[in-house]
């Protein structure tokens, strides 16, 4: 039975430096797949049209535009005081243009979208070969401290 009960400093050492190193490595193989991820997303999004990505905000606007004529029309044929009568086309008209501000942002976002995926797909090639490196690096130190790791165990005594 090992009845060796002394603490080794640089055991723990290397130990807690291999642990790091391999947390090191994970985060960079995930970090791969993440950017794998996001050029799949990314050319997704290059490949569909931009009518299909805007159809969306472009229906429901137009929606909501004849919702507020229709109210602007049941309101005008309800007879009401000139004074009423002037406050539900004001009505109308700031939830118009609320409507319109809100489909010239949305629209501009799916641009915005669009720019961000093109320039991320003209990016991979770097994005990647950067992240191969790190991994590269990463696994050299890793397998350099697991060797530390074995190299000061403790001899085992018989």
């Amino acid at each position: 039975m090992n009845q060796h009960t002394s603490y080794n400093r640089a055991h723990d050492d290397a130990q807690r430096l291999a642990r790091r190193h391999e947390r090191d490595l994970h985060w960079a193989k995930e970090r791969r797949r993440q950017q794998e991820r996001e050029i799949v997303a990314a050319s997704a999004l290059l490949a569909s049209s931009p009518w299909a990505l805007a159809r969306r905000t472009v229906l429901v606007s137009g929606s909501l535009l004849a919702a507020v004529a229709v109210a602007a029309g049941f309101a005008a044929a309800a007879h009401l005081p000139a004074g009423w009568l002037l406050l539900a086309d004001a009505v109308a008209v700031a939830v118009a243009v609320a409507v319109l501000i809100c489909a010239t942002v949305a629209l501009a976002g799916v641009r915005s979208r669009r720019a961000a995926a093109r320039d991320l797909v003209r990016a991979h090639d770097e994005r990647l070969s950067h992240t191969q490196y790190h991994i590269s690096e990463s696994v050299h130190t890793f397998i350099d401290a697991h060797a530390e790791v074995v190299n000061t165990r403790p001899a085992k005594v018989a």
